[in-house]
């Protein structure tokens, strides 16, 4: 070639022109890289931009809202505001009542929580929404504003009255003057430990604060919420803050972080970040591999056409530059329409997330960073995978590369065959197969190594799915094993659980204690609820963190695995228990830990928690009944009997905490089935150019069995039977590897309020296996048709010249 740069421009463009043709020819298995690597641009996009998008809607709430930085409850609650008002970096302070009462609408009975606002105007400190209707106001001290996700449920609209029992039992009539949003409730938990509820059993009014205080039957605020400045946070003032409340005997000091439904809309956000990363990386790395098969097919194809290019004065740089023009335009493309679609994408899941969620600020915007990396991604995924093959296409020098096929290689059987011996007498056409492996272990390992990828998608996919489904199941079915649970505003006696067990429908009534406490050791407090049960209860099953079940204790207490981190105790240690109006409290022995999917919390014996009862009772200071129905009994006649007995306050049915839970999901669901399709996406465009690679490699091979008589369907098999067992040889490590990401990516949510550790059914692991391998077909049958099309007398042509 000549060096002059009229030559040079030649040379360029001769080179472009077999760049468009080899692309031409490549066109399906250049598809399917591109393909690849847009649906990890994509992902990457949508599900990063969404987690840019939920994170900057809620800090935004956080702030419009004024969410507060603390909450603090119990103890002299007007120094605690005192003193916060004046501390170095508060903008704001607010002193409320705050407390959990039943309510009742309809013929359906709740437990409810009413929160005091004040009438003459918004809050200093977790202001609301009001989405329908108007504010409270002096004139209307019986009007309430019922909390969004309750107001949908009952359908309930300003002018629909509701009746709360207050602190004594006494009924009062309220009611709707609107319909509120609050940052509090954006997540209707009732507790951390009971961050999932069913909108039939959990409630929340805001009232009046006068009104709120009749109703507790309280004095003066119970609860004190602070605001930093711009509602940044400060841990030196939590600290400050933290150890004036203890000073002046606060129940609870909660921060935003750990409030019950941020902390759990952050476990989501968590979730997009991690899979806005671990999962378009998979994808990347899949489109590295595929590229990476084409391109030392394609050089290898080459090496003729390669020495003719160098023998004519072609350079190392411009050939090392062409080969590299194919990760380039595959990664650029991709990286280009998967980088806007993911942008476009990332609106879509934020306006369907907050909108699920009804949260009353969504910040949507277009982030030319995130655009400018995913195409980044795509580019340096395509120039990694094509560089090393560019760089050996080089580095050939022209004599040896002109040779169409390199020297023969001894003969040598296979590794199968040196494990079982048998196998050397297998016809030969089956030896050849087998031996294929040990000839190019390339192509073996590039294809096994697909199969692991493509299977640590769908494994972590589906196993976040089987995980949720199995725990929820062992939480409401294996763990929990009422139908409902009755809850009284007094103590109950002998006569209220006569009246229970004599209902038409029950099978079994236990009674039952549930308390509010604080448990504290070694500096730290955790604040949770005690349950109380009888020792030979059948209503709850003790599942131990190291596997087997216990029974209550006489003495001390059984408590979730998480206390271990929460408070630093380990089996054997005291905790000191503290609950509201039951004294300065009591030491209890942690004597296991039990492991439950949802909270943790502590279980005594029900004759064990009669101090951190509220109020003394004939059976050990029950305040509700736990009720198992008779098979066959029909859940909304049993809820409508039951909760018309004497003193039941509020009902809650276990299966529609369940189906509540399903509803929560839907959205996860969703995402979850997107990965699946983008899983088998992967695995197709993968499996596709390695089988694509494979068939093509052997065109010479196999055109040669076909001029001396085999026939087209029989060379067919064989090669079926070599890429099957290819892809055999990636599902075993791809199924540990696979499993050992579930197991990690599920790890990561675990917290005080989930246990997630992987649950992943054996069926899940089989139909993986069974989906790659019907993959693996479908993906061959293109080259099997070219396969069969080979021009036997072109082909040996070719290799005889």
């Amino acid at each position: 070639m000549p060096t002059s740069s009229s030559g040079r421009r030649i040379g360029v463009r001769v080179l472009r022109l077999k760049l468009r043709r080899d692309m031409r020819r490549q066109r399906s298995q250049f598809l399917a890289i591109g393909v690849t690597i847009f649906l990890g641009v994509v992902l990457f996009g949508a599900s990063y931009d969404a987690y840019r998008n939920l994170d900057a809607s809620y800090q935004r709430a956080f702030t419009e809202y004024r969410f507060a930085n603390l909450t603090i409850t119990g103890g002299d609650t007007g120094t605690i505001a005192a003193k916060a008002r004046v501390a170095d970096g508060v903008e704001a302070v607010e002193a409320r009542t705050q407390a959990d009462l039943p309510f009742q609408t309809g013929d359906t009975k709740l437990l409810g929580r009413v929160v005091g606002l004040p009438v003459a105007g918004q809050p200093a400190v977790n202001r609301v929404d009001v989405e329908a209707g108007d504010y409270l106001s002096p004139g209307r001290p019986d009007g309430v504003l019922v909390e969004q996700h309750t107001a949908e449920h009952f359908d309930l609209s300003p002018g629909d009255s509701l009746t709360v029992l207050d602190q004594s039992g006494a009924p009062h009539r309220v009611t709707s003057v609107g319909t509120a949003a609050s940052v509090e409730y954006f997540w209707p938990a009732r507790s951390r430990q009971q961050v999932i509820t069913s909108p039939d059993d959990f409630g929340v009014l805001f009232a009046p604060e006068e009104t709120a205080r009749e109703l507790a039957g309280v004095g003066g605020p119970n609860q004190v919420v602070v605001y930093y400045d711009g509602g940044r946070e400060n841990a030196a003032l939590t600290e400050r803050l933290t150890r004036d409340a203890g000073r002046a005997g606060a129940a609870d000091v909660m921060t935003r972080a750990r409030q019950p439904s941020n902390s759990a809309l952050q476990e989501d956000v968590s979730g997009f970040e991690e899979l806005a990363i671990m999962f378009p990386l998979l994808f990347l790395t899949a489109a590295a591999l595929a590229t990476a098969v084409l391109m030392r097919r394609l050089v290898d194809a080459q090496r003729p056409t390669i020495g003719m290019l160098r023998a004519a004065g072609f350079s190392r740089g411009q050939l090392l530059r062409h080969y590299l023009g194919f990760g380039l335009v595959a990664g650029g493309l991709g990286g280009l329409v998967g980088g806007v679609v993911g942008l476009l994408l990332a609106g879509q899941v934020t306006d369907v997330y907050t909108g699920e969620l009804s949260i009353p600020v969504t910040v949507t915007e277009l982030r030319p960073a995130t655009l400018v990396t995913g195409i980044a991604f795509g580019i340096v995924t395509g120039l990694i995978a094509a560089g090393l093959p560019a760089w050996g296409a080089s580095k050939v020098p022209p004599a040896e590369a002109m040779r169409s096929f390199g020297p023969a290689s001894g003969g040598s059987i296979s590794l199968f065959e040196r494990i079982l011996p048998p196998l050397k007498r297998l016809p030969a056409r089956w030896r050849m197969t087998l031996r294929s492996f040990g000839r190019n272990r390339r192509r073996t390992f590039s294809t096994a190594l697909g199969v692991v990828l493509a299977l640590v998608l769908i494994l972590v996919s589906w196993g976040m799915v089987d995980t949720v489904q199995t725990l929820v199941n062992q939480q409401f079915d294996e763990i929990e094993r009422q139908d409902a649970e009755l809850y009284y505003q007094a103590a109950i006696g002998p006569a209220d659980l006569d009246a229970v067990r004599g209902t038409d429908g029950v099978a079994r009534a236990e009674p039952a204690l549930n308390a509010e406490v604080t448990l504290s050791a070694g500096g730290r407090r955790y604040q949770t609820s005690l349950v109380g049960l009888r020792r030979d209860t059948q209503m709850h099953e003790f599942l131990l963190a190291g596997g087997g079940t216990t029974t209550l204790p006489a003495q001390g207490l059984l408590t979730g695995e998480a206390l271990d981190s929460e408070l630093g105790v380990s089996v054997g240690d005291t905790v000191r228990v503290t609950a509201p109006g039951a004294g300065s409290g009591r030491e209890e022995t942690v004597r296991d830990f039990v492991s439950e999917p949802l909270g943790t919390l502590a279980y005594t014996a029900l004759d064990n928690a009669a101090p951190f009862a509220p109020a003394a009772g004939a059976e050990g200071n029950a305040n509700s009944a736990l009720v198992r129905f008779e098979p066959g009994a029909d859940r909304d006649e049993m809820r409508r009997r039951l909760s018309s007995l004497p003193g039941v306050a509020a009902y809650e049915d276990s299966q529609a905490i369940k189906t509540a839970v399903d509803q929560y999901l839907g959205l996860f669901y969703a995402f979850v089935g997107v990965m699946l399709v983008f899983g088998g996406a992967m695995a197709f465009a993968l499996i596709f150019n390695s089988m694509s690679s494979s068939i093509s490699e052997r065109r010479v091979e196999m055109a040669t069995l076909r001029a001396s008589g085999a026939p087209a369907p029989m060379l067919a098999r064989l090669v079926r039977a070599e890429n099957l067992i290819n892809v055999a040889i990636g599902i075993v490590p791809g199924l540990i590897v696979g499993y050992a990401a579930a197991a990690g990516f599920m790890a990561s949510f675990g917290s005080d309020q989930f246990n997630f550790d992987l649950q992943m059914r054996g069926s899940t692991l089989v139909l993986s296996a069974v989906a790659i391998v019907i993959v693996a077909l479908i993906s061959q049958i293109p080259g099997l048709r070219a396969l069969r099309r080979i021009n036997v007398a072109t082909i040996i042509r070719e290799r005889s010249g």
